[in-house]
């Protein structure tokens, strides 16, 4: 019986790997040379006289030049601190403004709803026949009929109130004159 994971029963005489690893080994006939640190000469600083000396009028102008261009400097920060502060402001007041406008849109649109359900209720009551169911129910009434309906005249009416008006205005200019 063999074991037919055994690859020993193979012969490898005429793989070419095995004859370019025996032409060109890969180990070395010589060892490498030894790995030293370049050590460069550090450039040794020297201190010593200043050659371009500095006159005291100099070094004053070249300090008052610092100070100016470092209060130019400051200024600009305070600056655009102040407009980066003015920015957020405006933002947070226009956010809180919307916000406002929001919660009165939600207000009118809730009134206008209410409006119509209002309106809607009062042309119901005031219909014709909600009139004249009123009047027949609650307070029992009934519709005229022709003959059931009786005509006054008013000229005769008309005529006495003129008679009556007449005669408290002579009555008030009577009393005017005494």
């Amino acid at each position: 019986m063999t074991n037919t994971g055994d690859f020993r029963r193979y012969s490898v005489a005429n793989d070419i790997n095995v004859s370019i690893d025996k032409y060109f080994s890969a180990s070395r006939t010589s060892t490498a040379p030894k790995y030293e640190p370049r050590h460069e000469e550090t450039p040794e600083f020297k201190v010593g006289g200043n050659s371009n000396k500095k006159s005291r009028k100099d070094i004053e102008r070249e300090q008052k030049a610092t100070f100016a261009t470092a209060f130019t400097l400051l200024i600009s920060l305070v600056l655009v601190v102040a407009m980066l502060y003015g920015a957020i402001s405006t933002m947070a007041k226009k956010n809180e403004l919307t916000k406002e406008i929001g919660r009165y849109e939600s207000k009118l649109t809730i009134a206008q709803s209410e409006n119509v359900r209002l309106n809607s209720q009062l042309n119901s009551l005031v219909s014709m026949s909600m009139i004249d169911k009123y009047a027949v129910e609650e307070l029992g009434m009934s519709k005229a009929s022709a003959n059931k309906m009786m005509f006054i005249d008013v000229s005769q009416y008309k005529t006495e109130r003129q008679a009556a008006a007449l005669r408290l205005i002579e009555q008030n200019k009577e009393q005017n004159k005494k």
